[in-house]
């Protein structure tokens, strides 16, 4: 029962392992998808949501049958608690990606604006976070798991930045203030994807000190 049950648990972060690699996969394909204005690959991120939920509930049910079945004792039991957080907090990145997506189909329909600085930048954050916060889970590294809390910083003032630019377009271009309405909603998107990556960094901690930090 003791090897099913370590069996049990390296499947499980393997499994949170695998949706935090395809989490990050999917942020460089909404990258894409927001630079190219590309209806389909847009279409294709916001469909493939569904299969980020169904990853959350077969995790999530793991973890419960663990919980049931197993008695785990303090660590192990921290560790399980700790997985159903981080598996939250890496689904509402998924939606946000979709959020996005949405986006990415009105822009397609309406004229084009320049480009906006800063968003190459946030999405590049995001993706180290994310591959951050899931190499220091599967290690157990705190010091790698506060180092990518830190990095939420970085995101903030990019957000800042992208801010202050639209501000500065929509009060000299009136007529393209749609588009600059919902880049900025998009880098609101981006900015509370990094808080989720920041949350997930905190129960790392959680798991290896028993200490709690959001």
């Amino acid at each position: 029962m003791r090897v099913d049950y370590t069996q049990a648990l390296a499947q499980l972060r393997q499994h949170v392992l695998d949706m935090g690699c395809a989490i990050e996969e999917a942020i460089g394909r909404t990258q894409t998808a927001l630079e190219t204005l590309d209806p389909a690959l847009a279409c294709g991120i916001i469909q493939g949501d569904d299969a980020f939920d169904e990853m959350e509930r077969r995790i999530e049910q793991e973890c419960l049958d663990l919980v049931v079945t197993q008695a785990p004792v303090a660590g192990d039991w921290r560790r399980i608690a700790s997985v159903m957080r981080m598996i939250a907090d890496l689904e509402r990145i998924a939606d946000h990606c979709s959020d996005i997506c949405e986006y990415v189909l009105r822009l397609e329909k309406a004229p084009r604006v320049p480009p906006i600085p800063y968003f190459d930048e946030m999405f590049f954050q995001m993706q180290r976070m994310v591959s951050g916060t899931v190499r220091a889970y599967v290690e157990l590294d705190v010091a790698a798991a506060e180092q990518v809390a830190r990095q939420d910083d970085v995101q903030d003032d990019y957000f800042e930045e992208v801010l202050e630019e639209l501000a500065h377009r929509m009060a000299a271009e009136n007529a393209a203030i749609p588009q600059y309405i919902d880049y900025l909603l998009i880098a609101k998107y981006l900015e509370r994807m990094s808080d989720h990556a920041t949350n997930l960094a905190g129960w790392i901690a959680y798991i290896v000190r028993g200490e709690l930090q959001l």
